[in-house]
């Protein structure tokens, strides 16, 4: 029967490749049990097994009762995986504070060793000031479980009357939060999984960053990335985001695989929260051009413009004219018969001297 509760210890050497400033005699002990709870346990190397029996009143269970990992004589122990161990390892470097509760720590053990060594106090000794009581556990619930167990359900809470439900806060909390929405488009490539906020105005220079950090909410329906995923970027730029594919579940590759989708991010201090969408819609397709049907061929006719009159034509035109009102009157006058000359002649009779 395998046990569903473990310590695994950090050696010092292991915690400084996270904190520059971890002390060489301070290690680190994680608790863990089968409902997802975590307790860190700091101890001095010199403590022995006594930071054993302090991991088992941690985790309520006798000797025997628990793993440990590096194994330990007359303790069951179990195979870690390597993905394993740096999930705590991450969780631990998550802690920016735990390096200065070791050097704590330290300072308390040595001055709690040193007192003991002291001889018998004098009849009158001068006050001591007290020690300070060593640090309590430091206690977080991380959505933990290792690949080798089965996975159970986590322990939630119930709220208070007159508390926010879980994943909620008050107003109060909020009304100063930083927080930005922004329109996205997810997709698989042969980069992984893609999220391009802005897609829009995505260019050839558009900046790229790589992300291999990412959580899932327990029903899939979004996923979150780290803050740092969008350092440098301002609302309204074009980013592309890329994921290793292997992060991400079959069920999740495959829908993305299908299609690209929309997407709704929002950027918050705790982090990027993706909510994938509807599909992107294809592009419209262009308007079909009107047929028109094929019309006769018609010669094309001149237009008619307004007739205007040459000079030599309005000269005729006087001339007739001019002719038909002497004709007239030639026929309401007798002429005598010296004017038997032809009406034309005498139109144009020449002027004595000008004959050739």
């Amino acid at each position: 029967m395998k046990a569903e509760k473990l310590a695994y210890f950090f050696e010092a050497c292991e915690l400084r490749t996270v904190f520059a400033e971890w002390p060489e005699e301070i290690g680190l002990a994680l608790c863990l049990d089968e409902a997802g709870t975590c307790e860190m346990l700091l101890h001095h190397h010199d403590e022995g097994a006594a930071v054993l029996r302090k991991a088992a009143a941690v985790l309520d269970a006798p000797k025997g009762g628990f793993a440990v990992v590096p194994p330990v004589e007359g303790y069951p122990t179990r195979r870690v995986l390597f993905s394993d161990e740096q999930k705590l390892l991450k969780l631990v470097a998550g802690e920016d504070d735990l390096a200065e509760m070791a050097e704590d720590y330290l300072i308390n053990y040595r001055f709690e060793k040193e007192r003991k060594a002291r001889p018998a106090p004098a009849p009158a000794p001068e006050p001591v000031a007290a020690a300070p009581k060593p640090a309590e556990p430091f206690r977080w619930r991380p959505r933990l479980h290792f690949s080798e167990p089965a996975p159970k359900p986590l322990r939630r809470r119930k709220p208070q009357a007159s508390e926010m439900p879980e994943g909620y806060a008050s107003a109060e909390v909020v009304r100063d939060a930083d927080c930005q929405f922004v329109e996205a488009e997810i997709s698989l490539g042969y980069r992984g999984v893609r999220v391009t906020l802005a897609p829009e105005l995505v260019t050839i220079t558009a900046r790229t960053v790589l992300v291999e950090e990412v959580g899932f909410r327990d029903d899939f329906s979004r996923f979150v990335l780290p803050r740092k995923a969008v350092a440098g970027w301002s609302a309204g730029e074009p980013l592309v985001i890329d994921i290793p594919e292997a992060r991400f579940p079959a069920g999740l590759r495959q829908r993305f695989a299908a299609s690209p989708r929309l997407a709704e991010v929002t950027v918050t201090d705790h982090g990027v929260f993706v909510a994938p969408g509807a599909i992107v819609p294809p592009p419209a397709p262009e308007p079909a051009a009107e047929e028109i049907a094929p019309q006769p061929l018609v010669a094309p006719r001149k237009t008619r413009s307004r007739r205007i009159l040459s000079p030599v034509r309005v000269a005729l035109a006087a001339l007739v004219g001019a002719g038909l009102m002497t004709g007239t009157m030639m026929d309401a006058v007798e002429l005598p018969l010296a004017f038997d000359a032809p009406m034309f002649d005498l139109a144009f009779d020449t002027v004595p001297g000008t004959e050739k």
